[in-house]
């Protein structure tokens, strides 16, 4: 499968326009946040719009600039993985909105808890029982449910979960916020910006897509064990990225991961 990557248009849709080609070679879209400015919430829905009708398939999340309530749209048009699971083709998307709270001035400013929370529906679908540690101090314990029936339209059940593994080969997470101590949360002084709790998901269930975007200068691919991560970069400064997956011998394989720039 083909996906275009995209992340931070920030009201951006000239760029969206000058993406026409790669929209029709794409299997599918990911968009991993920021539709918009944070003081210009009425200029999401145009960005929302250019990518439903291009799109063959739309995966999406809220960035940290979105105001919450945006979410609602994304769920309308039928685009959102934002606190969900969504089994299509094999695949599994999961995804997380917002980004960590920092200048108190965006709209969508969240706690690592409430990030987190958002894949709480993989940690219940996990393969084992298994204490999940959000915090230090956390309680949060998941019972097997490996056997769980998923009733949806469109869905298949995870392929690659087994009773003796918490890794989801076939997984597909999308968030806004990157994982801490990566290329891909790297602000240009050097320092690390992302989120140790999403860094600490990844190293557990080890999916096979981490895409992120938020920190604009940490445009890049990485890897945490087994998972690839990327960060587009910003739309709006005419960045972007492809990924090619492919099923190889039963094992879901990212065979290209690369960065694209208008």
């Amino acid at each position: 499968m083909h996906f275009l990557i995209l992340s931070d248009a920030h009201a951006d849709t000239e760029n969206l326009q000058k993406l026409d080609e790669e929209f029709k070679k794409a299997d599918a879209v990911i968009f991993a946040g920021d539709f918009t400015n944070y003081n210009e919430p009425e200029k999401a829905l145009p960005v929302l719009e250019i990518l439903v009708k291009k799109s063959p398939v739309l995966y999406a999340v809220l960035g940290n600039s979105d105001k919450p309530a945006f979410l609602d749209v994304l769920e309308k048009y039928d685009v959102s993985v934002q606190g969900t699971i969504i089994f299509r083709d094999g695949l599994v998307f999961a995804g997380s909105g917002g980004a960590s709270k920092f200048t108190g001035i965006t709209p969508n400013e969240r706690t690592e808890e409430e990030l987190m929370s958002d894949f709480n529906m993989v940690v219940e679908h996990s393969a084992q029982y298994e204490e999940y540690p959000f915090e230090e101090d956390s309680e949060n314990v998941v019972e097997d449910v490996s056997n769980v029936e998923i009733s949806s339209n469109n869905t298949k059940q995870p392929e690659s979960n087994s009773n003796d593994s918490l890794e989801w080969n076939n997984l597909i997470v999308i968030s806004h916020n990157p994982p801490k101590d990566t290329k891909v949360d790297m602000i240009s002084n050097g320092a690390h910006v992302g989120s140790a709790s999403y860094r600490f998901f990844l190293e557990t269930y080890q999916p096979l897509l981490a895409v992120s975007g938020h920190v604009h200068e940490a445009v890049a691919v990485d890897k945490i064990g087994k998972t690839t991560l990327i960060n587009p970069g910003a739309l709006m400064e005419g960045r972007y990225a492809v990924v090619d997956i492919q099923k190889q011998k039963n094992e879901w394989i990212v065979t290209n991961a690369s960065l694209k720039k208008l």
